[in-house]
């Protein structure tokens, strides 16, 4: 008698920070009001940074970077230790009185998974591997000193 064994999909996503910008950037999670340091990075100027691999059951767009983070309330982005913006999660969006934070619909939101560039980079019938790719620019630097 004969079986036929049964693949599982999987999928396998890698998150970067590409931080195009001149200056270093310092990314600190908060949770609850208190800093999450195990989830802080830091990132040279002109890095790609690696900031999340994960591998999932099944067969999709995997697990970003975006999602990851959506637990935390924001994220401070530190420019040369000095310059900072925050970024705020869609729950704490709506509740923002910083006129210079940035709110998950900016399209400079970390958050926001509609913010970062999707590319597959290998595919088969049982697997498929994505990258996305979030970049901090020049003009975010900018934007924070204001």
């Amino acid at each position: 008698m004969l079986s036929s064994c049964r693949h599982e999909e999987s999928t396998y996503t890698t998150s970067f920070i590409n931080n195009t910008s001149s200056h270093s950037i310092t990314i600190t999670p908060y949770y609850q009001g208190l800093v999450v340091k195990e989830d802080s990075v830091n990132i040279n100027r002109n890095q790609l940074y690696e900031i999340l691999s994960k591998n999932n059951r099944g067969k999709g767009s995997g697990f970003s970077y975006s999602l990851y983070i959506a637990i935390y309330d924001s994220i401070s982005v530190k420019f040369d230790n000095s310059i900072q913006t925050i970024h705020y999660s869609d729950a704490t969006s709506h509740f923002v009185s910083n006129l210079n934070g940035i709110k998950y619909d900016s399209n400079r939101s970390v958050y926001n998974n509609d913010n970062y560039i999707r590319k597959i980079t290998h595919e088969d019938k049982h697997n498929i591997s994505n990258e996305y790719i979030f970049t901090f620019a020049e003009q975010d630097y900018i934007d924070a000193k204001k």
